[in-house]
């Protein structure tokens, strides 16, 4: 569980790394049963992703450091930050579970709504472990 929350954090990081104001993550935990069940909500105030790039997200294995061709990527020339000691350097999903096996491991089905920073449309992606 661990890992899975850490590799949604360092997403969020990833997402707020270009950021020249603040960078807000924020963790919750859902346990009001008049809403459903348990959540885990991940909030940021990054970049937000294209209706596409959620899409692109959900493909399996389709990482974010291999993405090409029809698939959009805001990590062309990614170079892997210096190691910090102590601390998350948004590098985790270099050798982590990564985010969709991370969403799964946590729960059964994963909600993503995004809003581009230039956009005024915002963006939601539901899938099911089922389905994914």
């Amino acid at each position: 569980l661990a890992f899975a929350l850490a590799e949604l954090i360092d997403n969020s990081l990833s997402a707020t790394s270009r950021n020249t104001g603040i960078r807000s993550i924020q963790i919750k935990l859902l346990f009001d049963d008049s809403q459903g069940k348990p959540a885990v909500a991940v909030i940021d105030n990054g970049s937000g992703m294209t209706s596409k790039q959620l899409n692109n997200w959900a493909v399996y294995r389709l990482s974010k450091f291999t993405r090409q061709g029809d698939f959009e990527s805001d990590h062309s020339g990614y170079v892997r930050p210096l190691p910090v000691p102590r601390s998350l350097n948004s590098d985790i999903s270099y050798f982590g579970v990564g985010g969709k096996q991370a969403v799964f491991f946590v729960g059964q089905s994963a909600r993503m709504i995004s809003k581009p920073a230039e956009s005024q449309d915002v963006h939601e992606l539901v899938l099911s472990k089922e389905d994914f």
